[in-house]
C-alpha cells in the first residue's frame, strides 16, 4: 500500500499512532489513540484491524500497537508534510501558532510528497515545527 492508496481517515489513524509513540516511548494503545482522534475505543478498534490487515500497524505487549517498518514509513510521511505546512503557515502566512495545526490537518491529506519537499527547501529545511516538534527526515 503506498501513500497515494491511503484515504485520509487512514492517514489519520497512522499519524495518531507515530505522535503518541513519539510522547511515549514507542508505545501506543487503542485508547490513547480514540483519545487523540476524539473517537470511541470501539470505533477506533474496528479500524485498527483494518490496518492490522494492510500489514500497517502489529498488536503489541501490554495491548498496545506498533506500527510496522511500512507503517511508520508512511506515518513518517504525513508527518512531515502536516509539519512542514504548520512550518509555511506560521513562518510564510503568519497564521497564529494556535491556528496552524487545524489548517495543517485539512491540507496534509492534498499535499504530494515531491510538493512536500519543495516547500521543505524553499523554508530552508526547518527541523522543527511553530510548535518545537521534530520534523522527521524523509529516505
Amino acid at each position: 500500500m503506498t501513500a497515494k492508496q491511503l484515504s485520509a481517515t487512514r492517514e489519520d489513524y497512522l499519524r495518531a499512532i507515530h505522535r503518541i509513540q513519539e510522547k511515549n516511548a514507542g508505545l501506543a494503545s487503542t485508547t490513547e489513540t480514540a483519545r487523540y482522534l476524539h473517537l470511541s475505543k470501539s470505533t477506533v478498534s474496528e479500524r485498527l484491524k483494518d490496518l492490522m490487515r494492510d500489514g500497517l500497524v502489529v498488536p503489541d505487549k501490554y495491548s498496545s500497537i506498533k506500527l510496522t517498518a511500512h507503517g511508520r514509513k508512511l506515518a513518517q510521511s504525513i508527518t512531515f508534510k502536516h509539519r512542514i505546512l504548520e512550518v509555511f503557515l506560521h513562518s510564510t502566512l503568519h497564521i497564529p501558532r494556535s491556528k496552524v495545526h487545524t489548517e495543517a490537518h485539512r491540507l496534509e491529506h492534498g499535499v504530494s510528497d515531491g510538493v512536500a519537499k519543495k516547500l521543505h527547501r524553499f523554508l530552508g529545511k526547518p527541523k522543527k515545527d511553530p510548535h518545537g516538534m521534530q520534523i522527521p527526515r524523509l529516505n
